[in-house]
């Protein structure tokens, strides 16, 4: 009997649960429920889509089969030799049968296998109808959801992000039984669904899915969140055109708002302007993560209206005009909140002096003291720094040090504000802002708004020298320092962000070409710190550059990190490294045979690699035209002056030609050892220049 297809729909019906939680794991529920019927030996590769809306999660198939087809499954015994005594099943050749439930009289049956004759078996399996197999896919696919935090209920045994009020199954007209998931969710099972809580609680019968799909539509459910998110975006861009104003668009936000509305609409209102003099970071930010409120801008600046979307199945603009008076009179509360923070902090002195015994009564982390121990090891750090890369400042040094020190004083004391406190991601706009109300600098200023620059992939790095350093500086305790108390980051965890830390270190190295070196200014650095392997750190960073530089050939930068290691593992330093890479990918991107070319250089590194240490050749032991146009060819290279190091790889690799005509002219392993080791001296020379720029053999 083949497997026929029908459609499938299955809702789970819950309390309203929380965005984020739903968002994050919404993702995976797919290829899940994929699993799941795998592991069910249910061959399923159809169309399969997944919905979701506050209360609900639904998973809809056009084409699921109604079988898994009967199967035949030959079995192999052991040989006749090792199963028959006097013609007759010994126990072991019984045993094979009765493992397999067969009767060994009735099913002793032989072929031959490899040129030996064994016993042999075929099961028949008959059909099995998928509805009855979806109860316990249905549990392993609830039981394998992993929100982060779920919720126990009464006395049901299983847990869920939230309460599950009823599992429909709609699967043609097959009885589907879900008894063992009612008995863990203590929930129904019935063939209905609920409509939007604000037209009724009651349960809306659904026979097919033609029917389930009508209801909701009907109900006011807009089941699929990208046509939630298409009719929220059209109507903020009509609200743009009446008002004249511009929206942005926080791709978050707007996630966040399609997963908690089932059918929403976007509102225009208004806010007391007053409420402008606040930094438009406090504002949006309270909008955003109080209200879930877009702002609004007008010619780049904040505007004194916002959009919020409203999840009410309302016809009429009119019958809006409550929830817009209710959003505003909540709005007002929150901002005069806000006003009301930032002037207390504003009376607040940003001084060291004032600052330091509130810092020390922080703690950074355990074995590292508070966080104005952080800021004294940041200042060090920051003296290093200043002092390596003044030539790289458009001032002196010593202002250079002056301003990191003062702007690393004052760049934890929005950590003890008020506004922090309410909002943690402000921290660094908000100093920015006190520093300003306290007349420093503007590159200060600057610098403090930037100092944990970048906080993602891909986000903006510092934008002044100063900033730079300062990020820097930071960043960079806080590797040392964790690194120092066993704080390392392990397979996909991270808690205290030092992946994002060492990409942002490594990304402003490049980006304002400074030479950092992850052998010996790791180790200077290092000695702040409690003693602890640095190669961890250095191989830890090291491996963050690959992913930084978006290395196409992870055997080409193993092979430009051994080419470091063998000429003594000293010379990682972060902008070289990466010129390295990109140079050595430039020209092999260019040759049209690049494995033909290496595989010569290959050779000399195979014939040297034994070698540590050899004395210059002598011209006089030459035996060949070949060796002296070798040595020739080398002493040109090593004479001539590259103007960018990708000219002395095209100039490495045109040793080709010389070395070719070496290796056909004369014997390396000559009889003579003093020849011999004449001609491996010539090659180990040619073989440390390649080394500066990488190790051939990895490529």
């Amino acid at each position: 009997m083949g497997a026929y297809l029908n459609p499938l729909l299955i809702e789970v019906l819950v309390e309203e649960m929380p965005a984020k939680a739903l968002l994050a794991e919404f993702k995976h529920i797919l290829d899940k429920f994929h699993q799941a019927l795998q592991n069910h030996q249910v061959d399923f590769k159809g169309d399969l889509r997944g919905y979701y809306a506050p209360t609900r999660l639904v998973l809809h198939a056009l084409d699921f089969p109604t079988h898994i087809p009967a199967k035949q499954v030959e079995h192999f015994g052991p040989p006749l030799s090792v199963a028959m005594e006097d013609n007759q099943l010994n126990p072991i050749g019984q045993k094979f049968y009765t493992k397999l439930g067969l009767d060994p009289l009735q099913a002793f049956s032989t072929v031959l296998k490899n040129q030996k004759e064994v016993l042999h078996a075929i099961l028949h399996s008959p059909p099995i109808s998928t509805a009855t197999l979806l109860d316990g896919i249905l549990l392993e696919f609830l039981r394998s959801l992993d929100f982060g935090k779920s919720m126990a209920w009464g006395s049901v045994p299983e847990r869920f992000i939230r309460p599950i009020h009823n599992l429909c199954v709609i699967f043609a007209d097959e009885p589907v039984s879900l008894e063992a998931c009612q008995q863990a969710y203590g929930c129904t099972a019935r063939r209905a669904t609920k409509i939007h809580a604000a037209k009724s609680f009651a349960y809306h019968e659904t026979p097919s899915i033609e029917d389930y799909f009508q209801t909701l539509q009907k109900g006011f459910v807009i089941l699929d969140p990208n046509k939630r998110q298409e009719k929220i975006l059209h109507e903020i861009k009509t609200l743009e055109q009446e008002h004249g104003v511009q929206v942005q668009i926080d791709p978050e936000l707007l996630e966040e708002v399609v997963a908690i509305t089932a059918y929403p609409t976007a509102l225009y209102g208004l806010f007391d302007r007053a409420f402008l003099d606040l930094p438009t970071e406090v504002t949006t930010t309270s909008m955003k993560e109080h209200q879930r409120y877009f702002a609004t801008f007008k010619e780049g600046v904040l505007n004194n209206g916002f959009i919020v979307v409203s999840n009410a199945p309302l016809q009429h603009p009119q019958d809006f005009a409550t929830i817009l008076v209710g959003n505003q009179k909540v709005l007002r509360a929150r901002l005069s909140d806000a006003v009301f923070f930032y002037q207390n902090d504003l009376e607040q002195s940003m001084e060291w002096e004032n600052v330091a015994p509130a810092l020390d009564k922080i703690a950074f982390m355990q074995g590292l003291g508070s966080l104005k121990d952080k800021v004294e090891r940041e200042q060090k750090i920051a003296l290093f720094l200043a002092q390596k890369y003044a030539p790289h400042a458009q001032e002196s040094q010593e202002i250079l040090q002056a301003k990191l020190l003062e702007s690393l004083c004052l760049a934890k004391a929005d950590l003890l504000s008020e506004v922090v406190y309410e909002f943690p991601e402000l921290q660094g706009v908000m100093g920015s802002y006190y520093a300003k109300h306290h007349h420093k600098s503007p590159d200060i200023c600057t610098a403090l708004k930037e100092q944990y620059y970048p906080i993602a992939e891909g986000a903006p790095l510092p934008s002044t020298f100063l900033s730079a350093l300062l990020a820097l500086s930071i960043k960079l305790d806080s590797l040392l320092a964790l690194f120092s108390v066993g704080k390392i980051p392990t397979g996909s965890k991270d808690p205290f962000a030092l992946r994002r830390a060492c990409n942002g270190v490594l990304r402003i190295c490049l980006h304002y070409n400074l030479p950092f070196n992850l052998q010996a200014d790791l180790q200077m650095l290092g000695t702040h710190y409690a003693p602890f392997d640095l190669s961890l750190l250095r191989e830890f960073m090291l491996e963050r550059l690959s992913h930084v530089l978006s290395v196409k050939s992870p055997n080409l930068y193993k092979s430009v990190l051994k080419g470091i290691e063998a000429l003594g593992g000293q010379d990682y330093e972060i902008c070289q490294l990466a010129r390295k890479l990109y140079a050595l990918q430039d020209f092999l991107d260019q040759v049209e045979d690049s494995r033909q070319l290496v595989s010569v250089f290959k050779r000399v590194a195979n014939i040297t690699q034994d070698i540590q240490q050899a004395s210059n050749p002598d011209p006089h032991l030459f035996q060949d035209t070949s060796e002296q146009g070798l040595y020739e060819a080398y002493l040109n290279l090593q004479k001539s002056t590259f103007a960018h190091l990708g000219d002395k790889i095209h100039a490495l690799f045109a040793l080709k030609t010389p070395l070719e005509l070496f290796f056909e002219k004369v014997l390396i392993n000559d009889p003579n050892p003093q020849i011999q080791n004449n001609r491996k001296s010539l090659l180990f020379l040619i073989c440390r220049e390649f080394l500066s720029v990488a190790d051939i053999k990895e490529l």
